[in-house]
């Protein structure tokens, strides 16, 4: 009679006794058992009772097994929010059999993959996702992993020598980009405006996120990207300060400082929990600014990079009613499926999440958030209406008109009534954005400078809404999110076209009123977004350029003597003499100012300004970015023309 007797890791025999059992669901089906792996001398972290050896002593684990054991229950901190592991539960056998189970989530099969059959029909622990009736596949438990002698020379992906160069990043980490970051005393401040302001209308964090253990890397990128974020608020500017005596910092440096910090740690793979890398990457690419035209993807790859963490934990799959953390799973997939639509629009990116991919209602999670949540989430999916517009392939060759619904029944219907004037405003100036959007005709866009009839009351009154928000309702009191510059960039290109294209000079005028005042409001921001910077640049040398032609032909037509309204500066700001052009361009901004540029219209009414521009500036790429805003295609095209025109 031949026994064959079951050995360890290192090929040492283990005696009867110490093997494993079964666990009880597969001992009732007389199945062999895969949910336990082999027990290693007595260690008390393997499946099954303990055993007792011959006599009264029992087996010591060898010096290796103790030193696993020790590694393996070194006590994770806890955070106030959820983990991977709370996400995704995983049986005590696997937890047994994989050291790693609490950073992986479970493998998922879908139906259209045939080892989904035998998942199912085969192991226990597999359970069916209940996100439509039937499902889409199956959440596997993790196998636990056997010993393999003959592959234990094949380098995995996450190989050593991966390993030995984070390790040797984390003391770079821990030296320069961790300490990067608001002092107590100043942090106090940005927390309150970024919960005040900011997480309300998005919520990618919780409160107690940031509350306790603030000397772990987690919680201190949370306190970075809050700060980050609540930096572009007014209130914030005598706050920014990265260290406890150090001096205070300009917007900019102090922005960059952060995201250079945040994006580091994250590449370095300090953070290895899929939930949180869901929740910072989404964060830091709302709030990031790009510095150069070579950082200008970095806030559309954190939104792939987000969505990819969410696909892999498998957060856009509905989970049952019974779910303990099923709130807080709905809201990371609605943050990020509005970010996502968000980066769309802004940078002109294809959207990574369809619907048609997604387990949940959408109206079902709108409905069950936070009201100024909501309401944001109301006005994504309208935008999501209108990027339709603008698929490659779908462009209607016709005036398309989308229905929108009033803002003010949005607001009831979001249970928004509560919120204060400057969180509504905010959103509002987002709401007024995807309506000039939605009356753009995508085949009109070269092709006639005319909006439609229909179109053309929504989008001016749009934009006038617009620039009387930022610059005379709620001066300084906004939720200073990248909606707010995003909006007033495209009332600024209404009135371009307007001032551009329009053929009575009572409109040209008021065209170019409006750009002035818009490009005011960008200046007034372009230290906190890299979009107004822009934006500023393009329009001011357009301004200048107009301000010449003015001065020149009004020369040309006999208008009032330049000279004598150059005099009516006082004597003190000025010198002595003037070259000709200066006292042009006083002539002429004077004469914008007041409204009489309409003398010079008046008296040559089809006179083209434009077409008196200098030669050498480029007014065709001024053309095409300012009017790309309203073509989610040519949007990333923003740094090419702040290069192009210096």
């Amino acid at each position: 009679m031949v026994k064959f007797v079951e050995s360890d890791t290192t090929g040492l025999p283990l005696k009867r006794k110490q093997v494993a059992h079964a666990c009880e669901k597969c001992r009732r089906r007389k199945k062999r058992c895969i949910h336990s792996g082999p027990r290693l001398h007595g260690d008390p972290s393997s499946t099954g009772s303990p055993t007792k050896s011959s006599g009264t002593e029992r087996s010591q684990p060898s010096p290796s097994s103790r030193s696993d054991r020790t590694r393996v229950s070194t006590p994770r901190v806890s955070t106030p929010n959820p983990t991977t592991e709370e996400i995704h539960p995983v049986s005590p056998a696997a937890k047994n059999g994989e050291k790693n189970a609490a950073t992986h989530p479970p493998p998922f099969y879908g139906d259209l993959n045939p080892e989904a059959i035998l998942m199912e029909a085969t192991s226990l622990c597999s359970r069916r996702d209940v996100s439509a009736p039937g499902g889409h596949g199956i959440w596997q438990a993790p196998i636990p992993p056997r010993a393999n002698t003959q592959n234990s020379n094949i380098p995995s992906v996450q190989s050593s020598s991966r390993r030995a160069v984070q390790d040797m990043v984390r003391s770079y980490l821990w030296n320069h980009c961790l300490p990067c970051r608001a002092p107590a005393s100043d942090y106090a401040v940005l927390k309150r405006i970024y919960f005040e302001k900011m997480n309300p209308i998005f919520p990618i964090f919780e409160d107690p996120a940031v509350s306790g253990m603030p000397d772990e890397p987690i919680n201190i990128l949370v306190q970075q990207v809050v700060s980050l974020a609540a930096a572009a608020d007014p209130e914030a500017l005598q706050h920014l300060r990265t260290s406890p005596n150090g001096p205070l910092m300009s917007r900019q440096e102090f922005c960059a400082c952060l995201s250079n910090s945040v994006l580091t740690t994250l590449d370095a793979g300090l953070v290895t929990d899929r939930v949180w890398l869901v929740r910072l990457s989404a964060a830091l690419s709302l709030y990031t600014q790009p510095t150069n035209a070579e950082e200008a993807d970095i806030p559309a790859l954190l939104n792939s990079r987000a969505v990819h963490h969410m696909h892999t934990l498998g957060l856009q799959m509905a989970v049952d009613d019974g779910h303990p953390k099923k709130d807080m799973i709905r809201t990371i997939f609605c943050c990020v499926w509005a970010l996502d639509t968000i980066t769309g629009a802004f940078y002109g990116r294809a959207r990574l999440i369809h619907e048609r991919d997604v387990g949940w209602n959408i109206e079902d999670c709108i409905r069950a958030q936070i009201p100024p949540f909501r309401l944001l989430l109301m006005v994504i999916s309208l935008l999501n209406q209108v990027i339709g517009l603008y698929c490659p392939g779908t462009r209607p060759s016709h005036p398309v008109l989308i229905e929108f619904p009033i803002f003010e029944q949005m607001i009831l219907d979001a249970e928004a009534l509560r919120l204060t004037g400057s969180c509504l405003a905010s959103l509002e100036i987002f709401y007024h954005s995807v309506a000039i959007l939605s009356t753009q005709s995508p085949a009109d866009v070269a092709s006639s400078a005319w909006p439609q009839p229909a179109a053309n009351s929504r989008r001016s009154l749009a934009a006038d809404r617009i620039t009387s928000i930022v610059g005379e309702e709620f001066v300084g009191q906004l939720s200073y999110m990248p909606l707010i510059p995003y909006g007033v960039s495209l009332s600024l290109s209404v009135s371009y076209r307007k001032m551009r294209h329009s053929k009575v000079p009572m409109f040209r005028n008021r065209g170019k009123q409006a750009f002035r005042k818009n490009t005011q409001l960008l200046k007034s921001m372009d230290d906190m977004f890299w979009k107004s910077k822009t934006m500023v640049a393009m329009a001011e040398q357009v301004l200048n350029e107009m301000d010449k032609a003015v001065a020149s032909l009004a020369q040309e037509n006999g208008l009032p003597d330049l000279s004598k309204k150059a005099e009516a500066v006082p004597q003190g700001e000025r010198p002595e003499v003037q070259p000709e052009e200066t006292r042009a361009l006083e002539f002429a901004q004077s004469a914008t100012e007041a409204g009489n540029e309409w003398m010079l219209f008046d008296a040559v009414p089809d006179l083209d300004v434009f077409g008196h521009f200098d030669p050498t500036f480029d007014l065709g790429a001024v053309d095409a970015a300012l009017v790309g805003n309203f073509d989610f295609g040519t949007s990333t095209n923003w740094f090419d023309w702040h290069q192009q025109l210096g």
